[in-house]
């Protein structure tokens, strides 16, 4: 099995938080007349997230500024359903809080402490409106854990569930958990919603399934993921991690199809006493299970077949729904091939079954033909030969990775058309466009009529597959994130970037050629869709190189930053203001006319850059200027020669835009005649040096996710 039913084939992360309305504190939501609300009332804002998934962060905003929708699973009494306790914590400018429950058990009651049933609205789910008054409001209910199914697909075994609590144990879907909120002080920054699932006592939840039970957790990071293998201890795992991890790495390598995903878990599931529906099941963004007694890296592999999942990032329409397994069943297989795992018979035999009938005569674009399982079997024949095609065709320049790394990129649910194109121009990279249009004119034979693809033998293997096609991908390098200018040239975190005005955003991206033929690569910056700046050259098999890019940002504000498959916000303020923390000087008592350095400590608090102007003055007059830069959480010293005359305690101080602080220097007899006019000063000589204060600070820094 491949995608569970409730994501119809592909990825369901892509959810964003999605604003409901505007409201104005002066019209309806107070009750009164346009301009009849009094200055003291803030505007407030309403959002809604409905969306059964994770956090969404809907703008810029500090840890204050959070809803946290926390649900605890436990295991109950009563088999067949799990505990969850859903708490909120609400910050002081939400005003109203919707929560709504989409996981209650069947008949199952709900206890709530300080929230309020809502009326019925004809929405679905159970709707619970927060009280305004509790501190720490909560609701607590049954969940039904057990999901069964009929079993569908080559993938397909004898027994129902798909999710169950077996009692010592359970394997099941997160709760889904929708919000709607109201909140007060637009300018401030937007409230945004963070979900988070845990287990209560053993177990461990991903966000879009959990397992509640004893188990051991191995972890491995390879190929810019970090993969989780959660066994429980009721399982009898037949591949080893190692192996699961191995097939999950050299299947993250050779999909060069867009961004992974940063982390990925997979649950071994236990089939002792449970009759699964499926050998395995993926959901969400990057959650999996697979039956404990699968191994990994056969032709039919279902570890690599459900990671394979976890790289579509896209949605279908009913007529492109066959990509999905067909792809996955395809690349199980080849890679199997390729590692030396599978022999070609048995790569040609998985391969052959879409030769059978009735699977044979189904018109893959249109499912209503399917009397079996045509995406896995004749999908995966004609995936295979759109892929051997491809490679033949443009002498390894483009293969079928190329065409779903373009349907990643759509912004919408692909068609069997949106396929076509995306053969087309993948053949056209290394083809001429009478070849191009040839290509996608088999490809749409194979999917729009009840012709089917053969098998090739071995030869025509060699010559398409042989040598491994090009395969160029494109990756931000571990410090390829950086803030540059006056203030700062360092690697800074990603999530977002904070810059301020002035600064210019620094990328290093490493475009790699993990093929055996030489490839092509172009790399375009964006800002705010615009092209700002392109790249492009050309790589050897094996070869990789670094493309650096670099832009500034002026003024305040927020920004979407494009580059190859990676996305970044960019947030630009105004630079903070530098405190003084304290001032000294060399020599407490000098003679009239004589010289004392002053060092003023100075510091910067923020999480951005801070910049502004320190004074130093003697007696409050102002005698030298100098202007400071300092990164976020840094502390430095400033260094000012300055001459003293007159008699007695004379004041040295160092005023910065918002603090200053001062010394005493005892002045000894008269002193010179003033330079320019100004009673007891001579010239100052500016002596700057900024001294970093080594650990006085932690500095911020940050595929990766």
């Amino acid at each position: 099995m491949s995608r569970s039913a409730s994501s119809a084939g592909v990825r369901t992360a892509a959810v964003a938080c999605a604003v409901a309305a505007l409201l104005i504190a002066s019209l309806a939501v107070v009750g009164g007349a346009p301009g009849a609300t009094e200055a003291a009332n803030p505007a407030v804002e309403s959002f809604s997230d409905r969306s059964p998934g994770g956090s969404e962060a809907v703008a810029q905003t500090d840890d204050g500024d959070v809803i946290r929708l926390r649900s605890e699973l436990a295991q109950t009494d009563e088999r067949g359903t799990v505990g969850v306790t859903t708490r909120a914590e609400i910050p002081d400018r939400v005003t109203e809080l919707e929560v709504t429950l989409l996981s209650v058990a069947d008949g199952g009651a709900v206890e709530a402490d300080g929230f309020e049933p809502a009326d019925d609205d004809g929405s679905e789910g159970s709707v619970w409106e927060w009280d305004g008054e509790t501190a720490d409001p909560s609701l607590t209910y049954a969940t039904e854990a057990n999901d069964t199914v009929e079993g569908e697909g080559p993938l397909a075994v004898d027994g129902t569930y798909r999710f169950v609590d077996a009692g010592e144990w359970a394997l099941v879907r997160t709760p889904r958990v929708g919000a709607a909120w109201s909140y007060t002080g637009e300018y401030e920054g937007q409230v945004r919603l963070d979900r988070e699932t845990v287990v209560a006592g053993e177990g461990v939840a991903s966000r879009s399934m959990a397992f509640l039970g004893p188990h051991e957790e191995h972890v491995r990071e390879a190929a810019g993921q970090r993969y989780r293998l959660i066994v429980p201890d009721a399982a009898e795992l037949v591949a080893t991690p190692d192996e699961v991890f191995g097939v999950f790495a050299d299947a993250s390598t050779a999909l060069q199809v867009g961004a992974r995903d940063a982390e990925v878990v997979a649950i071994a599931a236990p089939t002792g006493e449970v009759s699964w529906a499926v050998r395995g099941l993926q959901t969400g963004e990057a959650d999996l299970w697979v039956r404990d007694e699968e191994p990994a890296g056969t032709a039919a592999d279902v570890w690599t077949h459900e990671y394979v999942h976890t790289r579509q990032a896209y949605r279908t329409e009913s007529s492109g729904r066959w990509i999905t397994e067909a792809s996955a069943t395809h690349y199980a297989a080849l890679f199997a091939l390729q590692r030396g795992a599978a022999d070609f018979d048995e790569f040609e035999a998985t391969l052959a079954r879409g030769e059978r009938e009735p699977d044979a005569s189904s018109v893959l674009a249109d499912p209503n033909t399917w009397e079996g399982n045509a995406d896995y079997t004749k999908g995966a024949l004609v995936a295979g030969e759109i892929d051997r095609r491809l490679r033949a065709e443009t002498d390894g320049a483009a293969s079928l990775a190329t065409v779903l790394r373009e349907l990643n990129e759509a912004d919408g649910p692909i068609t069997n058309e949106d396929i076509l194109d995306a053969v087309e121009a993948a053949a056209a990279e290394g083809a001429d466009d009478a070849t191009a249009t040839e290509v996608r004119a088999d490809a749409e034979r194979l999917t729009t009529t009840e012709t089917t693809a053969e098998t090739w033998d071995r030869d025509a293997h060699a010559a398409a597959f042989g040598e491994t096609p090009a395969q160029v991908g494109y990756a931000l390098a571990d410090d390829g994130v950086r803030a540059t200018g006056e203030y700062r040239n360092r690697t800074v975190a990603r999530d977002p970037v904070e810059l301020v005005g002035g600064e210019s955003l620094a990328l290093s991206v490493v475009a790699s050629n993990t093929g055996g033929a030489a490839g092509s690569y172009d790399l375009t910056l964006s800002v705010d869709g615009e092209p700002v700046a392109n790249r492009s050259g050309s790589l050897d098999g094996g070869e990789e190189t670094v493309e650096r890019f670099e832009h500034r940002f002026d003024e305040p504000g927020e920004h979407e930053v494009r580059i190859g498959s990676e996305r970044l916000t960019v947030a630009v303020s105004e630079p903070a203001r530098p405190s003084v923390r304290g001032v000294s000087v060399d020599s407490s008592r000098v003679d009239a006319g004589e010289s004392v350095v002053a060092t003023a400590t100075v510091g910067n608090d923020a999480t951005v850059p801070a910049g502004g102007e320190i004074e130093f003055r003697v007696g409050g007059e102002t005698v030298a200027t100098v202007p400071v830069r300092l990164d976020a959480g840094e502390e430095a010293t400033i260094e000012q020669e300055i001459t003293v005359s007159g008699a007695g305690e004379v004041t040295v101080s160092a005023v910065g835009p918002t603090d200053e602080a001062s010394t005493t220097v005892a002045v000894e007899g008269d002193g010179p005649v003033p330079v320019d006019g100004a009673p007891g000063f001579g010239p100052a000589v500016a002596l700057l040096s900024v001294v970093l204060a080594s650990g006085a600070l932690a500095r911020r820094g940050r595929r990766g996710a």
